[in-house]
């Protein structure tokens, strides 16, 4: 077990700061901020975030960067899935499942009750 704690650490620590930026720049994305005028910086940054589906002259993102991307989102399930076993080994059984169960039911009854069907232009 203390293997798959330091792997966990060790994953968690090295993906750190791009697993931030990734969560950042998604939320700026979920709120069309990129797309505002006065945002170009942000524009220029949602390259990295969404690839080659950003119109722009410029872009930051390169085979290289993708597969470290890919690499880190494996790597990123790969430490969610040791959390949940440590969670399981060394928490409460009961709270972790109760857990597990509400972070994947609570956006799931957001998705049903707050869906809008997208209607043909």
């Amino acid at each position: 077990m203390n293997l798959l704690r330091r792997i966990h650490l060790y994953l968690g620590c090295f993906f750190a700061p791009m697993l931030v930026f990734f969560s950042i720049s998604g939320i700026w994305q979920v709120y069309g901020l990129q797309w505002a005028e006065q945002n170009k910086l942000l524009h220029l940054l949602s390259t990295i975030h969404m690839g080659r589906n950003v119109k722009t002259p410029f872009t930051l993102t390169s085979p290289y960067l993708e597969f470290f991307v890919v690499l880190m989102a494996a790597s990123l399930v790969i430490s969610i899935i040791l959390g949940v076993i440590m969670a399981f080994k060394f928490g409460r059984g009961t709270l972790a499942l109760a857990s597990l169960a509400a972070g994947a039911l609570i956006p799931l009854i957001l998705i049903i009750v707050f869906a809008h069907k997208i209607t043909p232009s």
